[in-house]
């Protein structure tokens, strides 16, 4: 029978290895290109300010350590700072990035956590370099966010009507408990077991009934664009209540302006809000402010165009794209039905003409629909005007105009049409609805998926960010800034080997 060579290593002893840190990063990989960009490219010297340890105290951990370790962790799916804290004492290639320096998960916290400023110049640094490389076309972006969940509870969301009554519920269960306690020490009392768990749970409610009950003494109420109060959460009060494929989360959304060319992400936002249209003036302004800080160029005779979703839809996000000269490619929340529905489509308040002088409306079958009052509707001032009885009963075009078995009746009072007053006159909205009806403009819009998506489902599933691990707006900024780096860093390991010839 063979005899074979044992050894202890099989039963899991632990071995002494002489080991070359260096030598773990090998030419061709992220972590090597990761590796020297950091260190002969992006200057990150800026994080120098935020020490004063030239004389005294303990030797601080290299900002170059944390920014490595953090993006080498995001791209393996780490987004945790005890995960990524772990990471760097047992992961090898971990360990040569940070040159075996093994900073505390506290350390990597505190980072991730007070420098969002900074981080967007290091952004604008990665995008600069993704411009030397190429890989920006500057013509055609595409905008669009990402709904993630943040470190805040759901449950501790509320009006300040409904945080009220949460706190007098908390304030009556610490009572029944307490009472249920009296009663058990009245009876010959209980073991220690179960007196620990009591004040345990007291505690609990006790914090519970602290923090909501501080909070409500410096509640803001927040005012939604219909008037209605919005939900404020005691946990963190600038994340906001966000409807999404799955149903409502609390948290943020993460915005991305992806270029056409490589989904190079130019410029990202983090927002805590219900609606990110409302935040579009702003980003579109940051948005130019990087390119030009990167030195990212539009084409010769070309216009920059901007395709987003119908949440961006507005007049005064048209107006603000064409102020700066771009041309935005935005559709109206009824043009899926429309391309649906192309046969069954039903009169719009668009394809009725407007006569300002004498200030009433010409319907399709030219007739005319007169002003009768103004109402208010949901919060919003609307100009009522009203049809001719026997017009409406005779025209051969109602079946296009009535769109229900209850707007029936209109024919037996007269068609109501109902117009805000931004609306009569041909505006910003009413042309792009018009641009939408032609295959150019339906073409140009089909490629905003390929152009955005692409980039979320790199972040949101390749790289495991399911939600933000922090708190407050400008924390979470600063860490979705840090996966948009690592995102435009992934993008750069092909030419950035072609160049030196490593591939």
């Amino acid at each position: 029978m063979a005899r074979y060579k044992h050894t202890d290593a099989e039963d899991g002893q632990g071995m002494f290895l002489s080991l070359n840190l260096k030598e773990q990063l090998l030419s061709g990989t992220f972590e090597y290109m990761l590796n020297d960009l950091i260190r002969n490219k992006i200057d990150i010297s800026l994080f120098d300010d935020n020490y004063k340890n030239d004389n005294t105290g303990s030797k601080a951990i290299p900002p170059a350590v944390l920014i490595k370790l953090i993006i080498y962790g995001y791209s393996k799916g780490i987004k945790s700072s005890r995960g990524l804290a772990e990471l760097a004492e047992k992961n090898i290639t971990a360990k040569a990035l940070t040159g075996d320096i093994e900073p505390h998960w506290t350390t990597i916290a505190n980072f991730i956590s007070t420098n969002h400023k900074k981080f967007q110049e290091i952004f604008i640094k990665v995008l600069a370099y993704c411009v030397e490389l190429e890989l920006v076309g500057g013509e055609t972006f595409a905008i669009d966010g990402c709904r993630l969940p943040s470190n805040a509870s759901i449950e501790m969301s509320g009006t300040k009507k409904e945080l009220e009554k949460k706190l007098g519920l908390y304030r009556k269960m610490a009572e029944r408990h307490t009472a249920k306690h009296r009663r058990q020490d009245e009876c010959g009392g209980v073991d220690k077991e179960t007196a620990f768990l009591f004040q345990e749970r007291q505690k609990k409610l006790n914090r519970q009934i602290e923090k909501i009950g501080s909070f409500l003494e410096q509640m803001e109420q927040k005012e939604g664009w219909n008037g209605k109060e919005l939900k404020s959460n005691v946990t963190d009060n600038e994340s906001a209540m966000i409807k999404s494929s799955s149903g409502f989360l609390q948290g943020y959304i993460g915005i991305a302006i992806s270029d056409k060319q490589n989904q190079i992400i130019i410029n990202a936002e983090a927002v805590g809000s219900t609606h990110e249209g409302e935040h579009f003036p702003k980003i579109i302004d940051n948005t130019l402010d990087n390119m030009k800080k990167a030195s990212v160029k539009i084409p010769d005779e070309k216009n920059l165009t901007v395709l987003m979703d119908s949440n961006y839809f507005s007049e005064e996000n048209l107006k603000k794209c064409q102020e700066a000269g771009i041309e935005a490619i935005i559709p109206d929340k009824k043009y899926r039905k429309r391309q649906k529905n192309k046969d069954e489509l039903f009169y719009e308040p668009s394809d009725f003409k407007y006569y300002e002088d004498e200030n009433y409306y010409e319907c399709p079958n030219g007739k005319r629909i007169v002003y009768k009052k103004t109402i208010v509707l949901s919060g919003k001032e609307l100009d009522q005007y009203k049809a001719n009885l026997t017009d409406c009963r005779a025209c051969p075009l109602n079946t296009k105009c009535i769109k229900t078995k209850k707007e029936m009746s209109a024919l037996f009072r007269g068609r109501i049409l109902l117009v805000s007053k931004s609306k009569k006159v041909e505006n910003l909205c009413s042309e792009m609805i018009k641009k939408f009806n032609t295959e150019e403009y339906q073409d140009k819009y089909a490629y905003r998926i390929q152009i955005v998506e692409p980039v979320f489902a790199n972040i949101k599933y390749c790289k495991g960010l399911d939600s933000f691990t922090l708190r407050g707006s400008r924390k979470v900024n600063g860490q979705w800034k840090l996966y948009c780096i690592m995102h435009n860093l992934s993008k750069c390991i092909d030419k950035y080997n072609k160049k030196r010839e490593y591939a």
